[in-house]
């Protein structure tokens, strides 16, 4: 059961980015209303291209370049399409003044019509990162491909340590699909974690191994070839169902930034929730997590006055912010599956330290994080239930000699199953796969694997 609060009139605008503009032949009713117009948004402007067009350049917006394009044939009526990317041109004041506050990039194609005629099919300013996402590497961005009626996103960036990410959408139907992606992390060429995704087949592949400097130091002496393809932990999962562009764009974790309007008409509150409206913060105020969709975001927020920390559900369409749950230690990684909210917590106790290792002194009791858990509840913050449990090794009451790692969890759900990687600061993380409910636990490794 939810409780309501008042009705807000306040709307709050941010000053960055602006997520009106969205993709598919269904455009949202904001991009409908100004069609061929533009759209302010404080400083940054965000064109609504044309419908129609005789090429490529009828398509780009007056202060903005075409970055990139690809020539395919998509709706497979003999004549080319394209799928380009469009930068706008900064001022060099911009340029130097708001690395951090750049303009999104807009992915779009355009189908061919008839000869010399092209319609818009799709734009979307979610999935193509900034000029300013790619870390120490700066400009992430590198070109797309095309094959067939499908094209592939490519970005690359980070520092030291590194990361790249592709993915390719396919047209089908009239509707664009992601069918395939690919990611890496790591040191230099030490690849730390590897993942794909192929909706064709339904499989995904995950490769994890040890971070550990000392691993990373092997790999560069080591003059053995298959050290490269040597990982901790490697497994397959079942794939959900594949994404729509629109979708894949929405629930990228960068998706949030390109919004700038965060207003609250109605705050919310499910029934165990304690929380008073006036303490509430607004998602644009708060630690949004990485889970966000076509429909809401997710975010984390702690009261200063109770020091209880909250999990919010900002829902874009009803403009409305739910609290649904609270609770005394952090709240950490959450997602919406298959109708339940998944979230993670720790468990926080008195635990008793020597205070002098050896020494004759009583023992000494502090609040210290002696496990984690997964817990999930329904999308109105009802049913709430822990669905996974992980205490360190002798947290059952004894006395301690050395105090407890650092302790979170790391997890992934898909195709109804649930692996999760317990991180233990510099002990090795146990890795447990498990279907949706929490039943069937087992672990199948651990990183490092020795």
């Amino acid at each position: 059961m939810i409780k309501r609060g008042r009705i807000l009139a306040k709307t709050v605008i941010g000053i960055c980015l602006l997520s009106l503009i969205g993709c598919s032949g269904r455009k949202p009713e904001a991009q409908q209303a100004v069609e061929g117009s533009v759209i302010p948004d404080s400083e940054i402007l965000v064109p609504a291209l044309l419908e129609t067009g005789g090429g490529l350049q009828d398509f780009v917006p007056e202060g903005w370049t075409l970055l990139d394009s690809v020539e395919l044939d998509f709706n497979e009526d003999g004549i080319s399409d394209y799928v380009g990317v469009l930068d706008r041109i900064l001022s060099d004041t911009e340029s130097e003044t708001a690395p951090d506050c750049m303009p999104p990039r807009i992915l779009f194609a355009i189908a061919s019509d008839g000869a010399g005629r092209y319609v818009l099919d799709f734009q979307d300013i979610h999935l193509i990162r900034t000029r300013a996402e790619g870390g120490v590497f700066g400009d992430p961005y590198e070109p797309l491909t095309a094959e067939g009626v499908s094209f592939t996103t490519h970005a690359y960036g980070g520092s030291s340590w590194r990361w790249s990410e592709e993915d390719t959408y396919a047209y089908d139907g009239g509707e664009w699909y992601r069918i395939r992606s690919e990611s890496t992390y790591g040191y230099g060429p030490f690849i730390t974690s590897y993942q794909r995704d192929d909706w064709e087949s339904g499989v995904g592949i995950r490769k994890r191994r040890s971070s550990d400097s000392d691993r990373i130091e092997e790999y560069a002496a080591s003059e053995d070839p298959g050290e490269e393809d040597r990982f901790d932990v490697e497994y397959e999962l079942s794939l959900d169902e594949p994404l729509t562009l629109y979708q894949a764009g929405m629930r990228w974790w960068l998706a949030p930034k390109r919004r700038a309007d965060w207003r609250v008409d109605a705050f919310v509150f499910s029934e165990d929730v304690g929380l008073s409206e006036d303490r509430a913060e607004r998602p644009d105020g708060a630690a949004r997590t990485e889970y966000c969709d076509e429909d809401c975001i997710l975010y984390t927020f702690q009261d200063k006055d109770s020091a209880l920390y909250y999990l919010a559900m900002y829902r874009f369409r009803d403009r409305e912010a739910a609290v649904l749950a609270e609770s005394d230690t952090a709240i950490g990684n959450a997602e919406v599956y298959e109708g339940k909210i998944y979230y993670s917590t720790e468990i926080v106790e008195a635990v008793a330290y020597e205070r002098t290792q050896g020494g004759p002194e009583p023992a000494a009791e502090e609040k210290d994080t002696a496990g984690v858990c997964l817990n999930r509840m329904n999308l109105d913050g009802s049913g709430k239930e822990t669905v996974f449990e992980y205490r360190y090794p002798g947290t059952d009451g004894e006395i301690q000699e050395n105090r407890f790692p650092y302790l979170s969890l790391i997890y992934e759900i898909s195709g109804d199953e649930i692996v999760v990687e317990v991180y233990i600061g510099d002990e090795p993380h146990p890795v447990y796969r498990m279907n949706s409910d929490g039943s069937g636990v087992q672990q199948i490794g651990q990183i490092p694997a020795e």
